[in-house]
């Protein structure tokens, strides 16, 4: 593969959000499909403590435009 992830990155970004959302869910699918098999039962046990914290109260959600905010910081972006 010729193309660098910036700039495969950059082209993704200019789908429509619906193409975007389409090449996630693939490009998901496909990691997943490759993956070990115990991965999906690990990630249930895991979304289930993390729900029970969120019904608990040990837990609070973020607006998900926060998470990607902090994680650009983080990334120096």
């Amino acid at each position: 593969m010729n193309r660098g992830l910036a700039e495969l990155a950059e082209e993704a970004l200019t789908l429509s959000p619906h193409d975007q959302l389409k090449l996630a869910r693939s490009l998901m699918e496909n990691a997943e499909a490759s993956g070990d098999s115990g991965v999906e039962a690990a990630w249930e046990d895991e979304i289930e403590r993390r729900i029970e914290k969120i019904d608990t109260g040990l837990a609070k959600g973020r607006p998900f435009v926060d998470v990607l905010r902090d994680l650009d910081h983080r990334l120096g972006r």
